[in-house]
């Protein structure tokens, strides 16, 4: 399983809704200010789809995660499960 835990601000809600749109995707609503993203295999976003800024999106990981970064770029990540 792959956690995101993303700061509850206006500014990253586009990163949750996307995540409420993916097929895995599983979103529990914040808890002492994050929210937790899951999926079990694999969690994939572009930042151009999601229409952040370069600040916002190199912040996205702020909260922390659990899983393995296969990529982060500056304008997709990919963190998938260490299982």
């Amino acid at each position: 399983m792959v956690t995101i835990f993303v700061p509850d601000i206006p500014e990253l809600s586009r990163l949750v809704e996307a995540a409420r749109r993916g097929a895995e995707c599983q979103v529990e609503p914040p808890t002492r200010g994050y929210w937790r993203i899951r999926a079990p295999r694999e969690l994939r976003f572009r930042r151009d789809e999601l229409g952040l800024t370069h600040a916002l999106w190199n912040s996205a990981l702020s909260g922390g995660f659990r899983g393995r970064i296969v990529e982060y770029t500056g304008d997709a990540l990919l963190i998938a499960s260490e299982d």
